[in-house]
C-alpha cells in the first residue's frame, strides 16, 4: 500500500541538547505526519494557517550595495594568492576563506567601512553582529573586556576547545567598532581550526570579522562553489579549500560570558559544533552554571550573537521537520484532515525527503528525490553533510517542499 502522510505545522521545536542539528532545526518549521493506507498517488496535507515563508524578506536595517558590482573569483591558496588576499583585507576588501565549520566572508574587523561592506555584500541587517576571528588565543583578549572570573572561564574554554568551533561572546574592548557588535557592545571571538584561515589572518596581521559567506538567511556554504553561487558579483576573492575543507560542516557554538550578578555563569546563545554536554564537562570544576537561550528574534532587534533569527540557514523552498506519530490513522480521519479549509496538499512527487539512518527509506521511491544524511546513523557524518544536502535539495528540479529528520524522535 502507498503511504500518504498528513502534516500539521507548528511554530516551535524543542529538541534534546545532544542533537547537533539544533542549529538548523530551530530555524525550520516543525511538521508531524500521520501515515495512512492509500490507493491513490501519495500526497502531503498540512496546515499553512500560522506559517509564512518569506525567508529572505528582511528590509529593516538591511543595507544594499550601491557600488558597481565586480565578479567574485575562486583562487588556489598558494603563497602568492594568500599574500594578495591578505593585502586585499588590509586595504578594506572582502576575502572568503574556509574554516572547519563553514566558509567565512572576511573583512578587517577594525575598519568600519570594511565591516560595512560585509553587510552590503550579504544583504545582512545591521542588527545581526559578526564574529571576529583571530590566529592566536591571546589575540582574542585584546578585543574583550573581561572580569577576573570571566577570564578564568575564557582560559578554561579555550584550553579545551580552541582552535575549534566555539565562539566566545563578551564585552568588547574599545578597539572593536560598534558595527561589529550590532551596537550592543558585545563581541564574539573565535580561533578557527583550519590552517588556511589561520594563515590568512596571520598574513593580514589583523583580526578578521567574518560571518558565513552567503547571502543573508540562506544555507551556509561549505564549498567555494557555494560561496560563488551566492556572492558571484560582490568582488570577493574566494580561497579554494576544496570540497571537504569544512570538516565540522555546521556553525560554531556561541557562548556568552555572563556579567553583573550572573558573573561566573555562561549562556549558550547558539548551538553548533561543540555539544553542550562537552561544555558542561569542561566547566564542571569551576562550578559554572550553563543556561541555553532559544530565540526567534526579528531582524529589527539587535542581537548579541549571530544565527538567532528564524530565517537563518534556510533553503529557498519551504522546509519542515517530520515526525511519524501514527501508523493506524483510519480513512475517516484522513478524509476529515484533507477536507479542512486551512490545509494544503503536496504530492510526494514534488517533495525532497532528507533522511537519517533509513527511518523513511520506504518513502524514497515515492518522493521526487531522497538522500540519507547517514545510513549508519553516524551523527558526525550527518552534521558534516547537512548544509550541502540542503543546498542540493533546493536545486532539485520541480521540488516544492523539503522534509527533514527530527532527531529528537
Amino acid at each position: 500500500k502507498l503511504i500518504s502522510p498528513t502534516l500539521t505545522v507548528t511554530r516551535t521545536a524543542t529538541i534534546s541538547t545532544s542533537n547537533p542539528f539544533l542549529l538548523l532545526l530551530n530555524r525550520t518549521q516543525r511538521a508531524h505526519y500521520h501515515t495512512k493506507p492509500s490507493t491513490t498517488n501519495p500526497t502531503i496535507d498540512f496546515d499553512l494557517s500560522s506559517t509564512t515563508f518569506n525567508k529572505h524578506t528582511h528590509t529593516q536595517n538591511t543595507l544594499k550595495n550601491n557600488k558597481n558590482n565586480m565578479p567574485s573569483v575562486i583562487v588556489e591558496p598558494n603563497e602568492e594568492n594568500l599574500k594578495v588576499a591578505a593585502n586585499k583585507l588590509r586595504e578594506g576588501g572582502l576575502v572568503a576563506f574556509p574554516t572547519e565549520t563553514v566558509y567565512g566572508l572576511g573583512a578587517n574587523a577594525l575598519s568600519v567601512p570594511a565591516v560595512l561592506s560585509i553587510f552590503q555584500a550579504k544583504g545582512r541587517p545591521l542588527t545581526d553582529p559578526v564574529i571576529v576571528h583571530v590566529s592566536e588565543k591571546l589575540d582574542a583578549l585584546k578585543y574583550l573586556t573581561l572580569t577576573e572570573t570571566q577570564t578564568k572561564i575564557f582560559h578554561e574554554l579555550t584550553k579545551n576547545f580552541w582552535p575549534g568551533p566555539l565562539t566566545i561572546v563578551g564585552q568588547s574592548s574599545p578597539l572593536i567598532p560598534l558595527i561589529v557588535t550590532a551596537d550592543t557592545g558585545k563581541v564574539g571571538v573565535r580561533l578557527p581550526n583550519h590552517p588556511l584561515a589561520r594563515q590568512l589572518i596571520s598574513l593580514a596581521q589583523l583580526p578578521i570579522a567574518a560571518p558565513s559567506a552567503n547571502r543573508f538567511g540562506h544555507v551556509s556554504p561549505t564549498t567555494p562553489q557555494h560561496v560563488l553561487h551566492d556572492l558571484q558579483e560582490k568582488d570577493v576573492t574566494i580561497l579554494n579549500g576544496g570540497e571537504t575543507a569544512c570538516e565540522v560542516g555546521i556553525e560554531s557554538t556561541v557562548v556568552r560570558l555572563d556579567e553583573g550578578e550572573n558573573d561566573g555563569n555562561v549562556t549558550v546563545l547558539r548551538r553548533g559544533g561543540v555539544p553542550i554536554e562537552k561544555l558542561e564537562q569542561c566547566l564542571k570544576e569551576l562550578n559554572v552554571q550553563i543556561s541555553v537561550v532559544t530565540r526567534k528574534a526579528h531582524a529589527a532587534v539587535k542581537q548579541e550573537a549571530p544565527g538567532q533569527l528564524l530565517t537563518h540557514y534556510a533553503p529557498d523552498i519551504p522546509a519542515y521537520l517530520t515526525v511519524i506519530t501514527s501508523t493506524n490513522t483510519d480513512n475517516n480521519n484522513s478524509e476529515k484532515s484533507s477536507s479542512s479549509g486551512s490545509s494544503t496538499s503536496f504530492p510526494l512527487s514534488e517533495v525532497v525527503l532528507v533522511d537519517f539512518g533509513g527511518r523513511c527509506e520506504k518513502l524514497a521511491e515515492k518522493c521526487l528525490a531522497y538522500r540519507d544524511l547517514s545510513s549508519t546513523r553516524n551523527v558526525g557524518v550527518a552534521a558534516n553533510s547537512l548544509f550541502s544536502v540542503l543546498r542540493w535539495s533546493e536545486q532539485v528540479e520541480g521540488a516544492k517542499l523539503v522534509l527533514l529528520p527530527n532527531l529528537r524522535f
